[in-house]
């Protein structure tokens, strides 16, 4: 074991936030070896509580990070620290990033990816559509991201797995615990299906209120893009939203009845910019870069189709004049919005444009 996973599983069980933490410890310029050497002199002079001391002192005392990894290595589960060529880039490069990763099935799960999150509480039509979005995703080679719970999560994870993708549930557990225990079977498949179980707490670690929060910046992080299905104004999806704005991730919502107290959350995040997910198909396209169902997963394109008249002046306008919303190209373009969204997704399949902000688009330097 390194000295750096000594400290780092310490620092996981120790009851304070492990990248605060490290990163006092990180600004002493010290070999990890002293962080044990030098003790609870060393901790207090950080600045830990002593709450915190206490724990690290008594964890240190059991020999915890030899145990912990060898119960890791009994139960098949992977511990991938940051400093490891497999943890996620851009969670890396996120702000808070986790400095431990306990990981159960395949590590890593390679492909592009999109976080599907939403309420527990979903209605029919939510789930359905967080499960078509979870296929689609799969039939495009790509990876679904989500947190594992029940209501939309599941159906994204489910949605993929039928669809003969790989997905990653990010839970706020220990990856060796079942919550909710209805999940049992949706965990056991997406381990035996070529996913992941993914968290930063020690084994055993059970379900508890602050951890679900917490979580939510890593499904931000590890997702190249994020879809919010049903979400009310105060929940965790709307927490990842915000999460994936801060590390700069493209945002989409699904629209939903504005009399809905469910769909308040996702109606918001459109108002204020998200892109909207008028149809699966099209965000496949565009958020993948092919059009679903044309380019088979691991094919490349042999031949660039021919644009059309509308796709050409399009792409004219956003060449010679820069970032455009649709409803600006719409105007300049004399076309209707739903026309231009149309045209959008297939340049954008074909390698011309590309989303550039929260409803802009430009056109792919050449």
């Amino acid at each position: 074991m390194t000295g750096v996973l000594r400290v780092l599983l310490l620092l996981a069980a120790s009851g304070g936030f492990p990248p605060v933490l490290w990163e006092s410890f990180r600004k002493e310029d010290l070999p990890p070896e002293a962080f044990l050497e030098e003790g609870p002199g060393l901790w207090e002079r950080l600045g830990y509580s002593e709450t915190v001391r206490n724990n690290l002192a008594r964890l240190a005392l059991a020999g915890w990070p030899e145990r912990e990894e060898e119960r890791a290595r009994r139960a098949g589960v992977r511990l991938v620290p940051f400093d490891s060529r497999d943890y996620p880039r851009g969670l890396a490069g996120t702000p808070s990033a986790p400095l431990l990763l306990y990981v159960r099935g395949k590590w890593p799960v390679a492909g592009p990816s999109a976080a599907v999150v939403g309420t527990r509480k979903c209605s029919s039509y939510g789930w359905r559509t967080a499960a078509e979005i979870g296929r689609a995703v799969a039939g495009a080679g790509g990876v679904v991201i989500s947190g594992g719970a029940a209501g939309i999560d599941g159906a994204a994870h489910e949605g993929c797995l039928d669809g003969g993708g790989a997905t990653i549930a990010v839970l706020g557990t220990g990856v060796d615990m079942v919550y909710p225990r209805g999940h049992e079977g949706l965990f056991g498949r997406i381990v035996r299906d070529g996913g992941a179980l993914v968290a930063e707490y020690p084994l055993g670690s059970p379900p508890r209120q602050w951890r679900f929060p917490e979580r939510n910046r890593i499904i931000a992080g590890m997702a190249d893009r994020l879809v919010v299905v049903e979400a009310p104004l105060k929940s965790g999806a709307m927490s990842t939203a915000r999460h994936a704005l801060e590390a700069g991730r493209e945002v989409w919502a699904v629209p939903g009845r504005i009399s809905e107290e469910g769909c308040a959350g996702s109606n918001r995040l459109l108002f204020d910019g998200a892109q909207p997910l008028v149809s699966v198909a099209e965000f496949v396209s565009v958020a993948f870069g092919r059009q679903l169902g044309l380019f088979p997963p691991g094919e490349e394109r042999q031949k660039t189709p021919s644009l059309t008249e509308k796709e050409q002046r399009i792409l004219s306008v956003l060449k010679k004049y820069g970032e455009r919303t649709v409803d600006n190209l719409a105007v300049e373009c004399t076309m209707s919005p739903a026309d231009v969204f149309s045209c959008l997704a297939l340049l954008a399949a074909a390698g011309h444009v590309f989303p550039s902000g929260p409803g802009r688009w430009s056109a792919v330097p050449r």
